[in-house]
């Protein structure tokens, strides 16, 4: 397993959060031994206006975005910066958790 930053890491709040979310979610999502695939896949999610997906702002400026269609999840900082970006296993109850601990609806 990759243990360095890809050239995707600037996308990220940092390197380490980068290559620990890879960790996480990296093999799960098809991208065994390829952080730099998972981090542009990331990056293009994060900057993806696809019609279906859904997105909240949280009370820290956080944008969530979840993709119903690909089962995609991610957040992005009120600065750009991926947070993280992951495919949860229980979107249903996953997605409702999330609207409750924020407090806020869904803009989509």
């Amino acid at each position: 397993m990759e243990k360095e930053p890809s050239t995707f890491a600037e996308y990220w709040t940092s390197e380490f959060n980068e290559i620990y979310h890879y960790k996480e979610h990296g093999k799960e999502m098809g991208y065994e031994n390829d952080i730099e695939g998972y981090s542009k896949a990331a990056k293009s999610f994060a900057n993806s206006n696809e019609r279906g997906i859904k997105s909240f702002r949280a009370y820290n400026g956080s944008l969530y975005k979840y993709n119903p269609k690909t089962n995609e999840f991610g957040i992005i900082s009120k600065d750009g910066k991926i947070v993280t970006y992951f495919e949860p296993t229980n979107p249903n109850t996953f997605i409702y958790n999330k609207f409750n601990e924020c407090g806020d609806y869904w803009i989509n």
